[in-house]
C-alpha cells in the first residue's frame, strides 16, 4: 500500500509540475525548476529518514514548503501540497494527525484568501474529501493489519490446541490401557482365587465320587449334590465377572425390565413374561429405579421362598400412575392361611422405596403370589 500511495504522492507533483509550465507563464522558469527540485529533494529525503520526530519536523517544512509554493505559483500547486496528506495521515497518532490537517488547511486558505471564493470552496472541500478518504483508507488498512495479528493468533492457539489434544489422547490411551491393566490383573487374580480354586475342589470331589459310587452309593449321591453346588456358584461368579467387564450402559438400559427378566429366564431356566398396558411414557430416573428394584426383589422371592417356575411381570400406564403386578406360580405360603401375614427385610425395604416417591405397596398372598408396585406419575410441564 505504501509503494502505491508514493507513486499516487508522484504523480501528483509531476502532472501538477508540468501542467504548471504549459499552463502558466512564468517570469523566470529556472527559478521554478530549482524550486520544485528542492522540494522534490525533501520529498526523497523523507523516504531515508526513520526517526519520527526528524520525520514530523520535515513534515512541518514540506506543508510549508507546498502552501508557499501554492501561494506563489497557482492553483495547480494546491495538488503538491494535497500530496503531503499521503504521508502524515498514515504516519502519526490520531490527535497529531488531526492537528497537522487543521495546521495544513488553515495554511491553504490563508495562501488563497485573496482569490475568488468559489476557488477556496472547491480547494477546502478537495482537502477535506481527500482527507477523509486516506482516513478511512489508514483505518481500512489498520482492521486489515489486525485481522492479519488475530488469524495468527489464532493459527497460533490451533496449533497448541492441536498439540495439547493429541497429548491428551496420548494420555488417555495411557490412562485407559492402565486401567485395563490393572483391570485384566484383578480379573485373573479372581479367576484364579476364587473360580480356579473352586473348580479344582469340583474335580477333586469328582474323581472322590467316581471311587465312592460303586461301593457306597448314597455317599456318592451326596458329593454328586455337593459337585452341583460348586458348579453353580462358580457360574453365578463367572456370569458376575463377565457383567462387570461389560461397558457402562445408560440408565434406561441398567433399569430395564425386559432385560431383568431375560437374564432370569436365561440364568435360572424359569418362564419369564412382560406385558404393557396402556401408553407408555417416559418415567423419571427415580421412578425407574424403584420398579426395576422391587421387580428383582420380587422375582428373587419367587426363587429363593416361592420355588417359582414362572414369573411374570404387568406394567400398566394409566392416568396419572403407573402400577407394575409381579405375580409367580410358586407355593404359596404358609402364612397365607393365616389372618398375619409377616413381612420379611426384602418386602420390608421394597415398601419404603415406594413410600419414598409417593406410591403404595399391594401384596396378594393367594395365589398366584403378586406384590403389586403403584407409583404417581408426574407431567413434566405441571408445576409441582
Amino acid at each position: 500500500m505504501f509503494s502505491f500511495l508514493n507513486i499516487l504522492r508522484y504523480g501528483f507533483i509531476f502532472i501538477a509540475s508540468f501542467s504548471s509550465i504549459y499552463i502558466y507563464r512564468y517570469d523566470n522558469y529556472g527559478q521554478f525548476i530549482v524550486t520544485l527540485l528542492l522540494y522534490m529533494f525533501l520529498v526523497v529525503l523523507d523516504r531515508f529518514i526513520h526517526k519520527l520526530s526528524a520525520k514530523k519536523l520535515l513534515l512541518c517544512i514540506d506543508i510549508i514548503f507546498s502552501v508557499w509554493l501554492c501561494h506563489t505559483y497557482g492553483y495547480l500547486m494546491f495538488f503538491i501540497s494535497l500530496s503531503s496528506l499521503f504521508v502524515y495521515v498514515f504516519l502519526l497518532h490520531r490527535g497529531t494527525r488531526w492537528l497537522m490537517l487543521s495546521i495544513h488547511l488553515i495554511l491553504l486558505n490563508v495562501s488563497f484568501q485573496h482569490e475568488q471564493a468559489l476557488w477556496i470552496i472547491c480547494i477546502n472541500s478537495t482537502f477535506i474529501l481527500t482527507a477523509v478518504l486516506l482516513s478511512l483508507l489508514q483505518y481500512s488498512k489498520n482492521s486489515h493489519e489486525d485481522v492479519i495479528r488475530l488469524y495468527d493468533e489464532l493459527r497460533k492457539d490451533h496449533y497448541e490446541l492441536d498439540e495439547t489434544r493429541k497429548r491428551l489422547i496420548e494420555f488417555t490411551h495411557q490412562v485407559e490401557a492402565t486401567a485395563q491393566s490393572g483391570e485384566r490383573e484383578r480379573i485373573a487374580r479372581h479367576l484364579h482365587d476364587h473360580i480356579g480354586h473352586r473348580l479344582i475342589r469340583v474335580k477333586m470331589m469328582m474323581e472322590a465320587a467316581i471311587q465312592i459310587m460303586p461301593s457306597n452309593y448314597p455317599h456318592g449321591m451326596d458329593l454328586m449334590n455337593q459337585i452341583r453346588d460348586q458348579l453353580s456358584g462358580s457360574m453365578d461368579d463367572m456370569r458376575n465377572t463377565v457383567k462387570k467387564m461389560r461397558p457402562a450402559t445408560s440408565l434406561t438400559e441398567e433399569y430395564a425390565i425386559d432385560r431383568l427378566l431375560e437374564e432370569t429366564g436365561r440364568a435360572t431356566g424359569i418362564h419369564t413374561n412382560l406385558k404393557v398396558k396402556g401408553i407408555p411414557i417416559l418415567l423419571y430416573p427415580s421412578l425407574q429405579i424403584v420398579l426395576f428394584k422391587n421387580a428383582k426383589e420380587a422375582i428373587t422371592n419367587a426363587l429363593r421362598h416361592g420355588n417359582a417356575t414362572s414369573v411374570e411381570v404387568i406394567l400398566t400406564f394409566g392416568n396419572g400412575e403407573v402400577c407394575m403386578a409381579v405375580s409367580n406360580t410358586g407355593e404359596i405360603s404358609p402364612l397365607s392361611c393365616t389372618n398375619t401375614r409377616q413381612q420379611g427385610m426384602g418386602l420390608s425395604g421394597m415398601e419404603e422405596r415406594v413410600k419414598l416417591v409417593g406410591g403404595h405397596m399391594y401384596i396378594q398372598w393367594e395365589y398366584p403370589f403378586t406384590i403389586v408396585t403403584t407409583l404417581p406419575v408426574y407431567n413434566k410441564n405441571e408445576v409441582v
